[in-house]
């Protein structure tokens, strides 16, 4: 699933639709539309005035006060388009027409994502945790987190209603730069080791950022080009080869159900 710096690149492509207007909408599948609180008649003419993040998700705000949020799932793509390009490959779910001669492209194989057309985004998002790279989250509120919780510190770390944007990829590297090992309970984190873990997925994600995000299949930027930071992955995804570290093999266990890769010398 796209993370953090796969939607956040994304939009930074997509920010320089913003002062256009839409023309039209082509949808393929009604059912990638989870939830209609207006017609999306009602967003053709009024300006774009932002397309920002949060989370996982990408929102298009318009001048009259209504939000088109997007979020890509698993497998999705969501990438602008000259007019006269061919719009190619199958799964093409939405097409959005600009009068600036471009179109926004929503491609999902797996259909996991969806569209919401919401009147109240702050409502929507309202279950969401804090920004991993915003200004709120800190040592201090990391530290609130953890305190007392017996559910390991990787669970705690994709728990959206905690931290928002992170996902399996980012947690691995991040608990692996701060040699934590994923399956500690997060309450036994010391204040080093908290300050260590803050300042390590803030680190990852930029890090991601400066390479357009993670592309192993699916993942496009807005651009529709890959991502290129699996070149820069140091756990993720490597279970058996050599630790950068140490060089002893990393590990790959389920915690909560989902895959972790860790090295057991160098993460404790």
């Amino acid at each position: 699933m796209p993370e953090l710096p796969e939607v956040e690149t994304v939009r930074r492509h997509l920010e320089c639709s913003v002062g256009s207007r839409i023309l039209d909408i082509d949808i393929f599948r009604v059912d990638i539309v989870r939830r209609q609180e207006f017609k999306p008649v009602d967003i053709f003419g009024p300006q774009l005035t932002a397309v920002s993040r949060r989370g996982k998700f990408l929102i298009f705000s318009f001048e009259n006060g209504l939000f088109l949020v997007m979020h890509m799932g698993m497998s999705g793509r969501i990438y602008l388009l000259g007019e006269k390009e061919e719009a190619t490959g199958a799964h093409i779910h939405m097409v959005i027409h600009l009068d600036n001669g471009t179109r926004i492209i929503y491609q999902d194989a797996r259909r996991f994502g969806g569209v919401w057309l919401v009147r109240e985004v702050e409502a929507f998002f309202a279950h969401l945790g804090l920004e991993p790279l915003g200004k709120e989250f800190t040592p201090a509120s990391l530290t609130q987190m953890v305190a007392g919780r017996k559910v390991a510190i990787k669970t705690l770390l994709l728990n959206q209603n905690l931290i928002c944007g992170l996902g399996n990829i980012y947690a691995d590297e991040a608990l692996f730069q701060a040699g934590i090992r994923p399956d500690r309970p997060a309450g036994s984190l010391r204040p080093k080791e908290i300050d260590r873990l803050w300042h390590a997925i803030r680190e990852v994600l930029m890090h991601s950022l400066e390479h357009r995000g993670t592309t192993f299949r699916d993942f496009r930027d807005g651009h529709n080009q890959a991502g290129e930071f699996q070149n820069q992955l140091q756990v993720y995804g490597k279970a058996e080869e050599p630790c950068p570290g140490c060089g002893k093999p990393i590990r790959r266990v389920r915690i909560g159900g989902r895959s972790s890769h860790f090295c057991e010398h160098c993460q404790k």
